[in-house]
């Protein structure tokens, strides 16, 4: 699969499991409210929790449904089966439409500006195709809600391998990369039968976090100055299967109401206190990176109020906008809070 995304815990998903299971058993409940790709809640679920995943945007939402829910390839009835109808949207004629005419190389976007070149044409045309195609059947009630969302986390996964950024969306490679110039293919996905009996809903962990009936929370909050909305605005563009108005040289949605008061250095230590006062369970579990916004002496003074502390961590690769690590390592810091 093909998760290029911040701070995705893909590769320390081992360790944060180890360390939860220390302190709740298999069998437990556990909320993960801030998703992201759903790494973290798959791991969860694979090691025997009953996990309600959650997120403010759409497209970790549509990850997290797909991760969880689809026990197994859903039936897709119309076509036979799952890999039948991935045949039948790879096969679909190509349009000049949306994803042309505002993210492709041959595009003429609405503002005027040059052509932005997220996607080569060939592959924005395909690409419009597809999800006008997956959006239709989803309007006929052709298929059901869980095949939807697994469709467009197929698309979502697909269309990351052939994007020509350097890492997110923020902007574009000047000229189409090797990888970018690959035709797009949407290919099966593997399916996890996890034990748990598990949940998703979208939505702001601050608003959230009151209704959280669980054993323990899990919050991996964003800890640099960039947003998420922003910066994935294409993503959850296929998530929500709309056309905004592209804005500006890097044609972004509308993305200021997502915006996550925790990528602000002045308001990330409120956001922890506002979202612990809303939790109501025996323990809480955080992520956090020494390059936070919330330095540690902070960070700990914040989380001492709510309870007994404890902390782990691990040393990993610096993150660098291309997928691949810079020179020399950070730190996670895995917070156990022992609630009040």
């Amino acid at each position: 699969m093909s998760f290029r995304y911040l701070g995705n815990k893909t590769k320390l998903s081992e360790w944060i499991i180890e360390e939860i299971s220390r302190v709740i058993p298999a069998g437990s409940s556990i909320a993960d409210p801030m998703c992201g790709t759903a790494s973290v809640s798959l791991a969860l679920a694979q090691a025997g929790y009953s996990v309600t995943a959650a997120d403010a945007l759409a497209f970790p939402v549509i990850h997290a449904r797909s991760r969880l829910l689809a026990k197994q390839a859903p039936a897709f009835k119309a076509f036979g089966g799952y890999d039948k109808v991935l045949n039948w949207l790879n096969s679909i004629p190509p349009i000049e439409g949306y994803f042309f005419r505002e993210f492709s190389d041959a595009g003429c976007p609405a503002n005027g500006r040059e052509p932005r070149l997220y996607f080569s044409a060939s592959n924005a045309t395909r690409i419009d195709g597809m999800r006008s195609s997956i959006r239709d059947l989803a309007i006929s009630g052709t298929i059901s809600k869980l095949e939807h969302s697994l469709l467009l986390h197929t698309l979502i996964l697909a269309t990351n391998k052939v994007a020509n950024i350097s890492g997110t969306y923020g902007y574009f490679l000047k000229e189409l990369s090797k990888n970018a110039l690959h035709p797009i293919k949407l290919e099966s996905l593997p399916f996890e039968q996890t034990p748990g009996c598990h949940s998703v809903q979208e939505g702001p962990i601050e608003k959230l976090a009151p209704t959280l009936c669980v054993d323990a929370v899990y919050l991996d909050p964003p800890y640099t100055k960039r947003q998420y909305a922003g910066n994935y605005h294409i993503l959850e563009t296929l998530a929500q299967e709309d056309e905004p108005i592209a804005v500006g040289d890097g044609g972004l949605r509308p993305w200021k109401e997502q915006a996550s008061d925790f990528c602000y250095k002045r308001a990330a230590g409120k956001a922890f206190r506002r979202v612990l006062k809303h939790l109501n369970v025996p323990h809480v579990f955080i992520s956090y990176s020494q390059d936070g916004q919330v330095q540690e002496d902070e960070l700990l003074a914040i989380l001492t109020d709510f309870g007994k502390v404890t902390v782990h961590e691990q040393s990993y690769n610096r993150y660098r906008s291309n997928g691949r690590a810079k020179q020399g390592h950070l730190m996670e810091r895995l917070y156990h809070i022992k609630c009040n």
